[in-house]
């Protein structure tokens, strides 16, 4: 197993032949060799399902970045296509598309304000991401502690129940 600290203990040997004298012992020999440690199995599979998202997951971020680009680009087309078509229908019945100096000036304000809170939003995520991935790194780096702590404390609970028994 890559990494992961757990040495699982093997199992018997496949060439290995017990010659039994009764059809319990030969159970017993066949249940031994067909038997495997817990962990060994649990990290094994871990580590074959942990590889899969590895790779996967750069594909998942690749498509999902490309949907949000034709996402975006339908957006940008979509609404000036729009525009094109309002100006078109209002440039032929005649309307006047002039817009007083005042309401130009407040449609850029909120445009404005909008891109700042934007600017704002971004930067509350990148933070937030940014502590999330600290504490995600911390926790990584504090795992073998914590086991041996969870180890130390199942010795403690070990020793006080054998004394009990």
């Amino acid at each position: 197993m890559k990494g992961n600290g757990y040495q699982g203990k093997r199992s018997a040997s496949k060439g290995s032949h017990l010659i039994s004298k009764n059809k319990s012992e030969r159970k017993m020999s066949k249940q031994n060799e067909s038997t495997k440690d817990v962990f060994a199995v649990y990290a094994k599979n871990f580590d074959k399902i942990h590889g899969n998202v590895e790779k996967v997951t750069p594909q998942f971020l690749q498509s999902f970045t490309s949907l949000q680009q034709e996402y975006l680009a339908t957006w940008n087309n979509f609404v000036h296509a729009c525009l094109a078509t309002q100006q078109h229908y209002a440039n032929k019945m005649g309307v006047n598309t002039n817009a007083p100096e005042n309401v130009t000036a407040l449609i850029d304000y909120a445009t404005d304000e909008i891109v700042k809170t934007f600017d704002v939003q971004t930067k509350i995520i990148q933070t937030a991401l940014d502590a999330t991935r600290q504490n995600v790194k911390t926790a990584n780096e504090n795992a073998s502690a914590f086991s041996e702590l969870n180890q130390n404390i199942t010795n403690l609970w070990a020793t006080a129940w054998k004394t009990r028994n």
